[in-house]
């Protein structure tokens, strides 16, 4: 049982590792934020999956597939002036 709050912990961390990419990388921004919210779903279904076993007594599959979204265009960031420092 340990194994599995383990992994939940460890997606856990890596979403807090993209969140805090995507402050410093604003041109990627979009992704590592998708990125981020793709581990904190696979934490929550390990976790779901923990309790549902508990409660059942079975062991229920976890589907990590992600659901079918159609690809979407990043935004046109606008230009910034350059930096000088």
């Amino acid at each position: 049982m340990e194994s599995g709050f383990k992994s939940a912990e460890a997606y856990r961390a890596t979403a807090l590792l993209c969140r805090q990419q995507a402050a410093c990388d604003p041109d990627n921004s979009w992704r590592l934020l998708g990125e981020a919210e793709r581990w904190e779903y696979l934490a929550e279904q390990i976790l779901a999956s923990r309790q549902n076993r508990a409660g059942e007594g079975a062991k229920p599959a976890i589907d990590t597939a992600m659901p079918h979204v159609a690809p979407s265009q990043p935004k046109a960031t606008p230009s910034r002036p350059p930096r000088y420092g």
